[in-house]
């Protein structure tokens, strides 16, 4: 069975420093790891760590949690493969396509294929701050349900 998890879920001061950005994208993008990346509103992933924190800059909310972290996870009996889950990726980060910058990773490096995502806290449209609320997280649970047809089980970091 899937399972998703949101990285530093109540840990107060993860990803509050001014290099959560770029440790982060760089994290996730790592060759070794990653067999494929994409995302959207961003110029393009070699740039994004810059692109977002710009972002932020350009609305006075350069401080703060900085970048919302979470990993989809697939069972090795579930067969995804990472092509598979490059598509359902693409897919995946529409949900927050309309506001936020949000880039993306598929990892094969490990016994389970997983997706990471990274998405910039500050939204890029009018600078709002992603709130986190719960209604959103069971949103994006159904969304990722619908794009996957898989069943999903939500994890605690």
């Amino acid at each position: 069975m899937s399972t998703y998890k949101v990285f530093g879920y109540q840990e107060h001061h993860k990803f509050y420093d001014e290099n959560a950005y770029w440790d982060a994208t760089h994290y996730i993008t790592n060759p070794q790891k990653a067999v494929y990346t994409g995302g959207c509103n961003l110029t393009s992933l070699d740039t994004a760590s810059k692109e977002t924190e710009e972002t932020a800059e350009s609305f006075g909310k350069n401080s703060g949690k900085r970048i919302r972290h979470s990993e989809l996870s697939f069972s090795r009996e579930e067969g995804v493969t990472a092509e598979q889950a490059n598509q359902f990726a693409q897919a995946i980060i529409q949900h927050y396509a309309p506001e936020y910058q949000i880039m993306y990773a598929v990892h094969d490096n490990t016994e389970n294929v997983h997706i990471h995502f990274v998405m910039n806290q500050i939204s890029y449209v009018d600078g709002h701050r992603y709130q986190g609320k719960k209604k959103d997280y069971y949103d994006f649970m159904r969304h990722i349900g619908a794009v996957t047809h898989l069943p999903v089980i939500p994890v605690r970091s």
